[in-house]
C-alpha cells in the first residue's frame, strides 16, 4: 500500500499525457476472490467493499473517469455481483 501522503498519478508516471494522471491498468477478473487486496492501492480486504465502492460511484474525484457513475444496485444485485466474481 502507498503512502497516503504520496499521491499515485498512475500511468502518468510512465506516459506523460494528462489523460494517464489517475488512470490504471485493469487486471483480469479471473480468480479475483484469490487476490485482495483490491483496487491499486490496497485499499479494500474485500470483494463486497470494491463493491460499495462502485455503488457510491467512487470516492476520490481527482482524475475520476466522467464513466463512473453511482449504481443503483439492490442488496440482491450486490450479492449476485459479489456471488459472480467469485466464481470466475
Amino acid at each position: 500500500m502507498r503512502d497516503s501522503g504520496s499521491p499515485d498519478v498512475g500511468r502518468f508516471a510512465f506516459k506523460k499525457v494528462a489523460s494517464m494522471q489517475g488512470a490504471f491498468k485493469t487486471p483480469t477478473l479471473r480468480d479475483i476472490a484469490l487476490t485482495a487486496p483490491y483496487m491499486h492501492n490496497g485499499c479494500y480486504v474485500t470483494l463486497e467493499e470494491v463493491v460499495e465502492h462502485y455503488v457510491r460511484g467512487g470516492d476520490v474525484k481527482d482524475h475520476l473517469s466522467p464513466d463512473i457513475r453511482p449504481l443503483d444496485l439492490s442488496a440482491q444485485e450486490k450479492s449476485d455481483l459479489v456471488a459472480f466474481m467469485r466464481s470466475l
